[in-house]
């Protein structure tokens, strides 16, 4: 008997662990240059047979802006769960279309605490510390810490072939208008050094497992924006039709 509740409990606390999770899903962006669309951001979240958690990205311009800037953008990133932190294996990143193609993967090798790099030009090993991401895997974890409810963060991320440190804030609330209706969000920057002219700003959806719904870098005098137009797998439909029915009272 106490066997068979024991059994019980378990997978009532496996089902509470897979539930709390972010679930698999695609997203697809409308992406704006200055105000005028240039192409599309999509992005989705798969799990693998073995178990590991693939997120990949893929972004493209369209129309006009196809003739000059032709590169697509493919980054992948494997990872997994140790001690309910984001944890990644592999990542990849492959720019192809242009002029010039480059592509970069990182295997993470954790029992000896580094990273292989690899651009196909000079391979090179990075010494690891506990808790880095990737450039990528970084806004999973994100999503997973802005439902606990944490409101500034630093991440050390393997990117360029060395550690930085991603200063993420959050901002406050706002509702943000898409072609799915309005949301609510929370608003995040980036913060950078005091000399740097970027400016990188996320607003993410509370209803939508704090999803990006938005995301907008600005640098010089151009601005990229991102802002979500299609989604499967999370629930966007009663997310959205709550606002619209509150706003319309």
């Amino acid at each position: 008997m106490l066997k068979t509740f024991s059994y019980i409990l378990l997978l009532c606390l496996a089902s509470i662990a897979t539930a709390s999770d972010i679930p698999d899903f695609s997203a697809n962006y409308l992406v704006e240059l200055n105000g005028i669309q240039a192409g599309e951001l999509k992005r989705s979240l798969s799990t693998e047979e073995n178990g590991l958690r693939r997120f990949n990205s893929v972004s493209q311009a369209k129309g006009v802006f196809s003739f000059f800037k032709p590169d697509i953008i493919k980054e992948t990133s494997l990872w997994k769960l140790n001690s309910d932190r984001v944890q990644p294996q592999h990542y990849r990143y492959h720019r192809s279309g242009g002029d010039k193609d480059k592509m970069l993967s990182m295997e993470f090798d954790w029992a000896n605490k580094q990273v292989s790099i690899d651009d196909k030009k000079h391979p090179w090993t990075l010494d690891l510390e506990t808790g880095v991401l990737d450039k990528l895997v970084y806004q999973i974890s994100l999503m997973r810490d802005l439902d606990r409810g944490i409101e500034q963060v630093d991440y050390r991320i393997a990117d360029g072939g060395r550690l930085k440190t991603y200063k993420i804030r959050v901002l406050g609330k706002e509702t943000i208008t898409t072609p799915l209706g309005d949301i609510d969000t929370v608003k995040l920057t980036r913060e950078r050094d005091d000399e740097s002219d970027r400016q990188t700003t996320l607003w993410c959806a509370p209803a939508l497992d704090y999803l990006p719904v938005k995301l907008e870098h600005v640098e010089d005098d151009t601005t990229f924006t991102a802002l979500l137009r299609h989604l499967k797998g999370i629930n966007s439909e009663q997310a959205f039709s709550q606002l619209q029915s509150a706003s319309s009272k």
